[in-house]
């Protein structure tokens, strides 16, 4: 197969699906569109669950009905996000696809190559002469915001199965092996409201930190906005300034390293002169410990307009000891993949409410067990401070397989395709811990072409990898005989 008729094909697969909305928790339409494209392509044993999951089971090639069955998945959902001054509707709008050169991105939008491209490659492999055993394409829905997909998928669908192939990696030349489990939490407290007691407000602010995902880069020595803001009102209160917080927030999503926050705070005028020095010594402090890592990051202090009410200072201090105590970043690294962090977790979102405080704390392992041992110890966290927990269900760990056969065999496929790849886990979690879960006896591998700037307005997608995952899934299938 040349790559110009393979990444003709692929997009052609792909303009399709862009033509459907399907932000996570609304892929109903390209859900029925995936469905479609499967008939017209001559599949026949096709499903469409009650999440909207897509299901299709391929016959095998003549000769090769005897082949383990082997599962080839991604998900439909994408992050939906738009440059500032473009109209674009994540529920009505379609994708609007620029190619340049060995590039595809959208005008101005994210483009949903996580993961559409990963169903475009599916429907076109199995439009070709490719020798293959028994296939099941599973397409599932809202991996993004909850893998709601995967949770809801019937196991039924990957328990008669040996093989699976996802496709849901950013990068070529890395073959992930394993991921990590992840718990979202949520920490809050029913706020004491009070009529301020200072006569002077403060907008505390820390910004322009590194941020970035709080699996993949962990362990690269960032700060964590929400808690640096923490630390900063945690050496007010050590410096004897009597303050009361009448609002927080930061962060964006639990999974990301928030990059800013700001406290709004209360205080005497009279204290003002500790505050700077406080500041002063914060700053410097804070370079000690980050260096360039996080040279851009700002701590500002400015005064601001006097709110009407306040936490109790209870409540305030009950916040800032919890924030502060909460460790983020890495607990652990994996013994045996020393550049793998074994367990972390971070403080992703803080918001103010009519009524709460809430924050996002979200801890990651490649272990399951030791995931729960961490989650067991926050209630303790919260009672010592006033606070409740809610703990959602667990995501679980995918385990690297010692013995798995699929690894080898894609690895030499991409070697005969001149690409040697790094065979890593990663500390970020995919849909195959549910999988795996599902069917302990898997053997799993993921990989994908590389996709830059992912859940970004910049997203683009290096054709010349799409045609070379195409030719490894089509060099893999013929040779998984047993």
């Amino acid at each position: 197969m040349k790559d110009t008729e393979i990444i003709d094909g692929v997009l052609q697969e792909f303009a399709g699906l862009a033509k459907c909305p399907r932000p996570s928790h609304h892929e109903k339409m390209v859900s029925d569109y995936i469905v479609k494209r499967l008939h017209e392509l001559g599949i026949q044993q096709v499903v469409q669950d009650e999440v909207y999951n897509v299901i299709a089971d391929v016959p095998a090639t003549a000769g090769c009905e005897t082949y383990p069955l082997t599962i080839i998945q991604g998900h439909m959902d994408m992050v939906c996000v738009a440059k500032p001054g473009v109209s674009y509707d994540p529920l009505t709008s379609e994708i609007k696809l620029v190619r340049e050169g060995n590039m595809l991105r959208a005008d101005g939008t994210s483009l949903g190559a996580d993961d559409g491209i990963a169903i475009a490659i599916a429907l076109y492999l199995i439009q070709q002469d490719t020798a293959h055993g028994p296939l099941r394409l599973i397409f599932t829905v809202d991996e993004e915001t909850g893998m709601t997909g995967a949770t809801h998928l019937d196991p039924k669908y990957v328990q008669d199965a040996k093989y699976i192939i996802n496709c849901d990696s950013e990068s070529i030349d890395v073959l992930c092996v394993a991921s990590a489990g992840s718990v979202h939490t949520y920490f809050n407290r029913t706020i004491d409201w009070q009529q301020p007691a200072g006569n002077t407000a403060l907008a505390v602010t820390t910004k322009h930190f590194m941020g970035g995902h709080s699996g993949e880069t962990i362990n690269c020595g960032k700060s964590n906005a929400i808690q640096a803001l923490a630390y900063f009102l945690l050496r007010l209160r050590h410096a004897g300034v009597a303050y009361t917080i009448a609002s927080i927030h930061g962060g964006n999503a639990a999974n990301a390293i928030p990059a800013a926050a700001e406290a709004v705070i209360t205080l005497k005028d009279t204290d003002m002169d500790t505050v700077q020095q406080v500041l002063t010594t914060t700053k410097q402090e804070f370079a000690l410990v980050y260096g360039d890592v996080e040279k851009n990051a700002v701590f500002a202090v400015e005064k601001t307009t006097m709110p009407t009410r306040v936490f109790s200072l209870e409540d305030t201090n009950a916040l800032v000891q919890l924030l502060s105590i909460l460790h983020c970043g890495v607990f652990a690294m994996n013994q045996t993949l020393p550049k793998l962090p074994d367990l972390s977790a971070n403080i992703g979102t803080i918001e103010t409410t009519d009524t709460k405080v809430i924050f996002q704390y979200f801890p990651r392992s490649s272990s399951d067990a030791r995931l729960r041992e961490l989650v067991e110890t926050l209630p303790v966290y919260a009672e010592l401070t006033g606070f409740t927990v809610d703990i959602a269900s667990p995501e679980p760990a995918w385990t690297e397989n010692p013995h798995s056969t699929l690894v080898p065999l894609v690895a030499d496929v991409y070697k005969a395709e001149g690409k040697d790849v790094r065979i890593e886990a990663m500390h970020g979690g995919l849909e195959t811990g549910y999988f795996y879960s599902m069917n302990p006896n898997l053997d799993i591998v993921s990989i994908g072409p590389n996709n830059n700037d992912i859940h970004s307005a910049d997203e683009a997608v290096e054709l010349d990898t799409v045609a070379l995952i195409v030719r490894v899934i089509a060099g893999t299938l013929p040779k998984l005989d047993k």
